[in-house]
């Protein structure tokens, strides 16, 4: 479930910044807490930072629940048809800064040498495919020299 708008966090101090997830999907697995403090927003395709910060939506999830996030590698995939989810976690309050936060994430990729391409089914309708074919291992070094150059 996902609340309104969350302009009173607009501001408010980061735990982790806004970025998708590099492979196919994540599950999240999150402890007594839930997800306090997760946001999510939409992206274009496997990007984030397309759209202002006012777009961010608290995530709510029972105690003891879990989240499946799709990652930049299924929108690869799909020809952007299914979006990485942008996330990011914030600390809403002092008494949340107070508290520990746990969660187990498990990433779910493709073996490094798999081809990562479109798949056909979604270039349909004279719809191209947005991305050039790529190796799993290859993508995730150009993600990881994006993350580090700041490109």
């Amino acid at each position: 479930e996902f609340s309104g708008d969350n302009g009173a966090n607009v501001n408010a101090p980061l735990r982790i910044g806004e970025h998708t997830d590099f492979g196919v999907y994540t599950f999240l697995l999150l402890g007594e807490h839930g997800a306090e403090g997760l946001q999510i927003k939409s992206v274009d395709g496997g990007d984030t930072g397309k759209e202002s910060v006012e777009n961010w939506k608290d995530v709510v999830v029972p105690p003891h629940g879990a989240i499946i996030n799709t990652g930049a590698l299924m929108a690869r995939w799909t020809n952007d048809v299914w979006k990485a989810t942008a996330h990011r976690v914030i600390i809403p309050s002092k008494q949340v800064a107070s508290r520990e936060r746990y969660s187990i994430a498990f990433f779910v990729d493709p073996d490094c040498n798999s081809m990562v391409k479109v798949h056909d089914k979604f270039c349909t309708d004279g719809n191209a495919p947005k991305y050039e074919p790529i190796t799993s291992s290859d993508y995730l070094a150009m993600k990881l020299k994006e993350m580090m150059t700041g490109d």
